[in-house]
């Protein structure tokens, strides 16, 4: 006799025996005992989980002898027909390789002879997402209105791609992923009645593996008992995988908090190919870690892994130490790769080690009200025609700017006084030195939000030599007092093209998709404004051109003139 597999030897041939589906299990029994069997179920759930068995479970129960039956009773003929897989009443179809409409006329016209033997007759249509639209729509009919002796058993691993059409004629049965304590309960029996001695911890790693799926955890199973006989020992599932180091998840993340790009890479699994469960298995670590660091070590939601006191206490630490803003980053960035490594399989190991350097090198994150406070301060002082305040880095001696550089002029032999710059709160708060005593101190003004006109300075002589370089270099040293992004976007992609009458005009190229939205924003177009009024000393006109956009209107003089007077732009 050939060889049967652990996970078809010890499929469940009762509801009593379904393991981790106890919700799915009692609406089938209450539907039995009050009976309200409905004439079609579709079962969805992830792999191994036992979508397919609790299927022909419910057909087993529906035509046994003695029922319907909450259990069957595994003696009758019927049962018996069901555990050889004979039963001519029970048809099971696979809708991958059935999936035209001709397959379901095929399937209507069985629908409508009665059962030769049995009390139902079942169709049992497993991962039925794979049926073509034309396909369901076929099936509508008989779905909605099929014969008082069909029943309909659908499973999906998909459920999302069958049409809402069928789900709504269907009662949906969602089986979860079973816990790992009930996948290493159940291993532990199969141990027992195969005599096998199994070392300790064997089957908490399998059940981990195994990710909730039964069928997964049995299968690990008969491929370890295959390769190292009837004593497995914890060090024979690393041989298993092809990957000897037995490095604990929490070791690498202990590197990424650390900086230690070398040994993190060392930390990876040596055989290539086994990307994806090592990164599962990472992405598992840190949910875990996420939960007990959120909502402690006895959260709910860690019932279902096999994790003792001790180990549930560790998370916690680890979370703290990692914080939560953190490893929901973490968690985002990996799965990101995880996608990224579905659709490049070839380059899965190059994705998995660059995105691990990538969070080696992450800094503490800052919450998103934090930006956003700092970004309406910074419009605040734009709009009052302050200086943008900038990191602390940048308040440093090594950073301040230079100090402006003298203007050649005709009257550059004359004392200039030195420049007061005029403030908001120095206007309100603060009261001048060059008063009289008799003198009222002035009424404070109520701030507004417009730009206050530039202090008045000497200004510069258009026309001469060198003075439109002069304006340029002043414009940009009052620029830079204002926005340093603005002013480093100017000095690469800008050049004065002309200036006199009260006019400026700068002539900007080859810009980037973002530094034109920057450089043509409104506000930010003010603040450019407000800086060349500075710096010529007078009321200035500034006009900011994208020679890219602006190579076709700029001979016409009439478009020149509208898009000046109403602060416009041609797109």
């Amino acid at each position: 006799m050939s060889y049967l597999v652990l996970a078809r030897k010890y499929r469940p041939t009762t509801f009593a025996e379904v393991a981790g589906q106890e919700i799915i299990i009692n609406t089938l029994r209450g539907a039995i005992e009050k009976d309200r069997i409905a004439h079609a179920y579709l079962f969805t759930g992830p792999r191994g989980t036992g979508k397919t068995t609790t299927a022909r479970l419910l057909a087993k129960a529906l035509n046994c002898e003695q029922g319907p039956t909450t259990e069957a009773c595994g003696k009758c003929e019927r049962c018996v027909a069901m555990d050889r897989g004979a039963e001519a009443d029970v048809l099971e179809i696979d809708a991958a390789s059935n999936t035209s409409v001709d397959d379901v006329r095929t399937l209507r016209d069985q629908a409508g002879y009665k059962p030769l033997c049995a009390r139902f007759k079942i169709f049992i249509i497993d991962e039925v997402h794979m049926l073509s639209k034309a396909a369901f729509n076929a099936l509508l009919k008989t779905l909605e209105e099929p014969p008082s002796h069909v029943k309909f058993l659908f499973a999906t691993t998909e459920p999302h791609k069958v049409l809402d059409t069928i789900l709504s004629r269907c009662q949906v049965l969602k089986l979860s992923p079973l816990p790992e304590e009930r996948i290493v309960g159940r291993l532990q029996e199969v141990f027992v009645a195969e005599n096998v001695e199994a070392e300790g911890g064997v089957c908490e790693e399998i059940a981990r593996r195994a990710r909730g799926g039964m069928r997964d955890a049995l299968s690990i199973a008969d491929q370890l008992l295959s390769m190292v006989g009837d004593k497995p020992r914890l060090a024979d599932m690393d041989r298993l995988s092809g990957d000897e180091k037995n490095v604990g998840m929490a070791q690498v993340v202990a590197h990424i908090l650390a900086g230690d790009k070398a040994e993190l890479l060392a930390d990876l699994p040596s055989v290539e190919g086994v990307e994806a469960d090592w990164l599962a298995e990472l992405l598992d670590y840190l949910r875990a870690t996420l939960l007990a660091n959120l909502c402690g070590a006895n959260a709910p939601m860690l019932e279902g892994l096999a994790l003792d006191d001790q180990a549930r206490v560790k998370l916690v630490e680890s979370g703290k130490a990692i914080g939560a803003e953190r490893l929901e980053l973490w968690l985002q960035e990996l799965l990101h790769a995880r996608e990224r490594m579905r659709l490049l399989p070839s380059h899965g190991r190059l994705i998995l080690e660059v995105t691990l350097l990538d969070l080696c090198g992450a800094g503490h994150t800052m919450p998103l009200g934090d930006w956003c406070d700092r970004l309406e301060g910074l419009e605040r002082r734009l709009l009052q025609g302050g200086a943008q305040p900038g990191f602390a880095a940048q308040s440093s001696p090594a950073q301040a700017p230079a100090p402006q550089p003298a203007v050649v002029s005709q009257a550059a032999s004359k004392p200039v006084a030195p420049k007061q710059e005029a403030t908001p709160e120095s206007n309100q708060n603060v009261p001048q030195a060059s008063q009289a005593p008799a003198t009222p101190a002035p009424k404070p003004e109520i701030p507004t939000k417009e730009i206050p006109r530039p202090a008045k300075r000497k200004a510069i002589r258009t026309g001469t030599p060198g003075s439109a370089a002069q304006a340029w270099d002043a414009f940009l040293l009052e620029l830079k007092a204002k926005s340093s992004s603005l002013v480093d976007i100017l000095e690469r992609r800008g050049r004065l093209a002309q200036i006199g009458d009260g006019r400026a005009v700068i002539q900007l190229s080859r810009l980037a998709d973002g530094e034109r939205d920057m450089i043509m924003d409104r506000r930010n177009a003010r603040v450019c404004t407000l800086a060349m009024s500075e710096a010529m000393g007078q009321d200035m006109q500034l006009d900011l051109q994208d020679e890219a956009q602006s190579a076709e209107w700029q001979k016409d003089d009439f478009t020149s003139e509208v898009v000046r007077r109403f602060d416009g732009r041609v797109d």
